[in-house]
């Protein structure tokens, strides 16, 4: 969450002492679900469709009393929509007051809170075509879910080993740093002015050329 957010959150309202519910609700959302990944599952399953307290325990796993805890803890956070029915002998459904897309991939968190909004206009549209476009929207990015944590898997994995590459050399603290800095960095024109700007080197740029030299020697022997 922003500084700004924070702050709208502290205050209940929007810059103009009005209280925006849907930032309000949006806040809150975020804030709730956040704390728990089977909460963001739970949000997710009764933002689709309203649903008993059964169906989220054998859908998520958790015993009955497990998930009305869940749902006690949106429902203090104003979240929660709670309707009696008579057909079934739960005579409880539970709905989320907006909508969370869930794309989580192991620990990686990808999901949208989505409120209220217009809904364009697309023509005509049977339930069961508008459905599968649904379901196919859904496989798609959780597709690309799959492949943005694998790039994120290997993005870790390479900066540590340029981390312990870097720790090997045979160089001195500052010179880590300054090579640190350099492989960070998008640029070296980046890199030369965090180092005199943020850490007052007055040289950086030979000391880059000389750390870069001495780097590329190290390597060659």
């Amino acid at each position: 969450m922003s500084k700004t957010e924070k702050s709208l959150a502290k205050k209940g309202g929007n810059f103009g002492g009005q209280v925006d519910e849907t930032v309000s609700t949006k806040t809150k959302l975020n804030e709730t679900i956040l704390s728990s990944p089977t909460r963001l599952r739970i949000a997710e399953l009764i933002s689709r469709r309203p649903r008993t307290l059964r169906e989220l325990a054998k859908l998520t796993g958790l015993s009955v009393p497990g998930v009305l805890r869940h749902i006690e803890a949106m429902s203090k956070a104003g979240l929660i929509q709670e309707k009696r029915v008579t057909m079934l002998p739960a005579r409880k459904l539970y709905s989320l007051k907006a909508r969370v897309i869930d794309f989580t991939v192991g620990d990686l968190s990808i999901f949208k809170v989505a409120m209220d909004t217009p809904v364009r206009e697309k023509g005509a549209q049977d339930l069961e075509s508008l459905a599968m476009d649904i379901f196919i929207c859904r496989r798609k990015i959780r597709e690309k879910s799959k492949r943005l944590a694998r790039a994120i898997d290997e993005l870790i994995e390479n900066e540590e080993r340029l981390v312990k590459g870097i720790d090997d050399q045979n160089l001195t603290d500052e010179e880590r740093l300054i090579l640190f800095t350099i492989f960070t960095e998008e640029t070296a024109d980046d890199a030369e002015r965090i180092l005199m700007r943020i850490q007052g080197m007055k040289d950086a740029r030979r000391s880059i050329d000389n750390v870069l030299a001495k780097a590329k020697h190290n390597v060659g022997k």
